[in-house]
């Protein structure tokens, strides 16, 4: 559970702590990092089904950002995990909506698919793999269950766990 810094998304609790279930003394640093890119996915799944289940349905998913850009294996990931295209701008994109917008209030473009058809970096495409994508919706559930249960105080016995660590961390570092 990638709640280094809370979930600001979904739960909406910023005294969120990040949880790592299943390493023993074989696990290693490259695991760790697997692991952080395989949370932050399934995180999204969350965000995803909850947009589905206000009628928000996504279709694709683009990731964009130096680090989708240099990193295959977090787009791969993205992918199984979400069950669902990938895209992967070629190059930086962040100011792009605001230029879209920008040509169209100036009358450049008509539209703001045309005005991304002229001026959208080509993108890299990530398909879903089936096999893992089977994999991936068999662990689903569990993040699920684990997501919620740890993640709503109150709701679940499991969930008073994290903020009871959490204080006698920050009483132990205040002493």
């Amino acid at each position: 559970l990638t709640w280094d810094n809370g979930d600001r998304t979904v739960l909406v609790n910023p005294n969120l702590r990040g949880v790592t279930l299943g390493w023993n003394l074989q696990s290693t640093a490259q695991d760790e990092l697997f692991a952080a890119i395989e949370g932050t996915a399934f995180h999204t799944r969350v965000i995803l089904d909850r947009m589905a289940g206000n009628g928000v349905h996504i279709k694709r998913v683009i990731n964009a950002g130096g680090i989708p850009q240099k990193n295959d294996v977090l787009n791969r990931v993205y992918a199984n995990v979400l069950g669902r295209p990938v895209l992967v701008p070629a190059k930086s994109v962040v100011s792009l909506g605001s230029a879209i917008f920008a040509f169209l209030a100036a009358g450049t473009f008509k539209s703001v698919e045309e005005a991304q058809d002229k001026i959208c970096p080509p993108h890299k495409v990530y398909e879903p793999d089936p096999a893992a994508q089977r994999v991936y919706d068999e662990l689903y559930p569990l993040y699920r269950d684990l997501y919620f249960a740890l993640g709503e105080p109150g709701k679940n016995p499991l969930a008073n766990v994290l903020p009871k660590l959490i204080g006698i961390a920050e009483s132990v570092h205040k002493a």
